[in-house]
C-alpha cells in the first residue's frame, strides 16, 4: 500500500496530529467492546451492576492486548478484541449447560492460554508456516469480510426495518465515499465520522438509552476471577482449547494478512513474540477477568485501508487510555449503551475494503487457474453454507464439530488447507523434475 499516511515506524507530524489519529483509534476500538458486548454480555443475559464490571473487564483486555501486541508482539498498529470464535463457545456452553456451566468457560479459557502460551514458546509457529499459502489467507480475508459484512447488516436492521437502518446506511456511505474522495486528511477518518454523527444523530432521536451510564459507579475495577477458582469440567476445557487454537490460525493468516497490506515482513521471532502473547495476555489473562480472549482483528486490514495511518504511535496512546478508562464506571456504562446500527456501520465499511484485498491476496498465488479457483471457491461457499445452518440443527452435531464448523472463518481455513495440501496436492517442480529423471532410464531399457 504505497499511499499511507503515515507508515509503522513514522513519528506524528504534529500536535493535532497527536491527537486526531489518537483519538480515531480510540473511537475506532469502540466496535471491539460491541463486539463484547452484542456476543457474550448479550448471550449471558448480564445486566445491571455486572453488566457494567463486564464491560469495564472488556476495556482493560481490549487495550492491554492491543498495547502490549503494538508494543512487544506483533508490533503493527492492529486492534485487538473480543474474539468471536472463543466467544461464541461461551454462549453455546449456556445454551448448552445453563448459566454456572458457561462461566466456568472462562477460567477453562486461561487454562487452555497456558497451553498455547507453552506451544509458542516452544516454536511450534514454524509448522504454520509450512502449509500457509496465498490461497489460504486470501480465502480467509475474503470469508472475514463476508462475516463482518452480516454481522454489519444484522447490528443495522436489529429487529425490523426501520429509519435507524436508512441512518446506518447513508453513514457507512458516507465513510466509503469520505474514504475515495476525502482529501488530505479528510480521507483518513471515516470510522470517526460514522460513529460521531451516528451517535450525534441517535442522542438526537432519543435511540440512546443512557441508564447503564448514570447508574455506574465512577470507579470500578474490573473483578479478578470473578466467578471463582473452581476447577472447570473437562470438556469445557479442551473445547476453549480447540477453539482459541483456531483462533490462532486465524491471527497467523491476519498478521500476515496485515503485513502484505502496509509492505512489511513478518520474521519468525516477531511470530513466536506474537503467539506468546496471545497464549497468556490475550487468552489467559481475559479469562481470568471474565471476558472472552481477544485477537488482532481481520477488520484491521479494512481499517488501515480506510485510514491509511498505520504508525504504531498513535495506537499505543489509545491503548493507554482505554486502560484507564476501564477504572471509569460511567465510560463502561456508555459503551453498553452504543446503538448497534452505529456498530453495523462501521463493520459495512470496513467489510468492503477487506473483501478486496482478499481477492487481490489471491492474485498473488504462483497460479490461479482452474485448480486453484475450484478449491477456493468450494470452501468458501461450503464454509458459509454451514454457517447459514438453522442453530437447531447445529444443535444436534457434537458441540465441538458446532463450534468450529459454524464458524465460517475457521472452517474455510481448514477446508483451504485440506484441498491444497492433500485433496488436491501438487508436486513442486523439484519433485517433477526428479520423477522425470527416475523415469528416463527405465523408458531406455523398456525400448
Amino acid at each position: 500500500m504505497e499511499d499511507l499516511v503515515y507508515k509503522l515506524e513514522d513519528k506524528p507530524k504534529s500536535t493535532r496530529h497527536w491527537f486526531l489519529y489518537s483519538f480515531q483509534w480510540i473511537v475506532t476500538m469502540f466496535y471491539a467492546v460491541v463486539w463484547g458486548y452484542a456476543i457474550v454480555g448479550v448471550g449471558l443475559d448480564f445486566e445491571g451492576a455486572e453488566l457494567t464490571r463486564y464491560m469495564s473487564a472488556v476495556l482493560l483486555t481490549i487495550g492491554l492486548s492491543t498495547g502490549l501486541q503494538a508494543y512487544l508482539g506483533h508490533r503493527f498498529a492492529m486492534v485487538s478484541g473480543p474474539n468471536v470464535i472463543p466467544s461464541l463457545a461461551i454462549v453455546a456452553a449456556f445454551a448448552a449447560g445453563g448459566r454456572e456451566y458457561a462461566l466456568h468457560s472462562f477460567l477453562a479459557q486461561a487454562i487452555a492460554g497456558l497451553v498455547i502460551g507453552a506451544l509458542a514458546l516452544a516454536g511450534t509457529i514454524r509448522y504454520i508456516r509450512k502449509i500457509w499459502s496465498p490461497l489460504i489467507l486470501g480465502s480467509m480475508i475474503i470469508m472475514v469480510g463476508l462475516a463482518v459484512a452480516e454481522t454489519g447488516l444484522e447490528y443495522m436492521v436489529e429487529e425490523d426495518w426501520s429509519w435507524t437502518f436508512a441512518v446506518a446506511l447513508l453513514l457507512a456511505l458516507g465513510g466509503s465515499f469520505l474514504a475515495i474522495k476525502g482529501k488530505g486528511i479528510w480521507g483518513t477518518l471515516p470510522p470517526l465520522f460514522i460513529i460521531g454523527l451516528g451517535f450525534l444523530v441517535f442522542i438526537l432521536m432519543g435511540e440512546v438509552d443512557f441508564t447503564p451510564m448514570r447508574e455506574a459507579p465512577v470507579f470500578a475495577a474490573p473483578d479478578f476471577l470473578p466467578y471463582g477458582l473452581r476447577m472447570p469440567p473437562w470438556d469445557l476445557i479442551i473445547i476453549m482449547l480447540v477453539v482459541n487454537l483456531m483462533a490462532g490460525l486465524n491471527l497467523y493468516g491476519n498478521l500476515h494478512g496485515y503485513a502484505k497490506v502496509i509492505n512489511e515482513e513478518v520474521k519468525l521471532k516477531q511470530e513466536k513474540k506474537c503467539f506468546t502473547l496471545f497464549g497468556f495476555i490475550e487468552t489467559t489473562l481475559p479469562g481470568l477477568f471474565g471476558t472472552p480472549a481477544t485477537v488482532a482483528y481481520g477488520e484491521n486490514l479494512g481499517i488501515v485501508q480506510l485510514t491509511k495511518v498505520a504508525a504504531r504511535s498513535f495506537i499505543l496512546i489509545a491503548s493507554v487510555f482505554f486502560v484507564l478508562l476501564a477504572f471509569f464506571g460511567p465510560f463502561g456504562g456508555l459503551m453498553a449503551a452504543i446503538p448497534l446500527p452505529i456498530a453495523g456501520a462501521v463493520l459495512l465499511g470496513i467489510a468492503s475494503t477487506v473483501i478486496g484485498i482478499g481477492a487481490q491476496t489471491l492474485n498473488t498465488a504462483p497460479a490461479f487457474g482452474r485448480r486453484e479457483q475450484t478449491l477456493v471457491g468450494f470452501s468458501v461457499f461450503l464454509s458459509l453454507g454451514l454457517s447459514l445452518i438453522p442453530e437447531e440443527i447445529w444443535a444436534q452435531a457434537p458441540r465441538i464439530l458446532d463450534t468450529i464448523f459454524s464458524n465460517p472463518i475457521i472452517s474455510v481455513i481448514l477446508f483451504v488447507i485440506l484441498f491444497e495440501q492433500l485433496i488436491f496436492r501438487q508436486k513442486d517442480k523439484d519433485q517433477q523434475k526428479q520423477e522425470q529423471a527416475d523415469n528416463k532410464p527405465q523408458k531406455k531399457q523398456d525400448q
